[in-house]
């Protein structure tokens, strides 16, 4: 093979490699609907519905079993797709939601709200509410540290059950 080869194997597996790390997220799971149609059917033999009740609506799996707060270990039987958790929201609803590392792994849900100073002055703030954060909330007996490596999935600010 000559220099010029050399590099252009290199930079075509570069290439890939890239590809790779940017590719679509494993799951369908929180992907924005406006129907159960824009879901695409089923996953892993589950039927992806349309939640409204995210703003712009996200594709999840209702009524799935919530894995056990004690362990950080994924429920396999939990009847998530991968690439997503079991989390029970705050009207005790369990749905899957999308797994995360990241806030960009999430999307975006931007919600508007009037923010006033004590002096009377007004005016709207608008900032993204869809946060990676751990799937359920902190247990009593756990450690800021113990906490901090809990899963993360994709929740709408203010949703998850405390």
């Amino acid at each position: 093979m000559t220099r010029i080869e050399i590099k252009a194997t290199w930079a075509l597996l570069a290439v890939a490699w890239l590809g790779l790390q940017c590719g679509s997220p494993p799951t369908k799971i929180g992907n924005d609907c406006q129907t159960d149609a824009h879901c695409g059917g089923q996953e892993n033999h589950l039927t992806l519905t349309c939640d409204h009740t995210i703003p712009g609506g996200s594709c999840t799996v209702d009524s799935c079993t919530a894995d056990d707060p004690a362990t950080v270990e994924v429920d396999e039987s939990d009847g998530c797709p991968d690439g997503s958790r079991c989390v029970t929201e705050k009207d005790d609803r369990n749905v899957c939601r999308r797994s995360c590392e990241r806030s960009v792994d999430c999307g975006e849900v931007v919600l508007c709200a009037e923010a006033c100073e004590e002096d009377g002055g007004c005016q709207t703030e608008c900032k993204n509410r869809m946060l990676c954060i751990p799937y359920r909330a902190k247990q009593s007996q756990e450690t800021d540290e113990e906490y901090e490596k809990i899963p993360r999935t994709c929740l709408v600010e203010g949703s998850r059950k405390s």
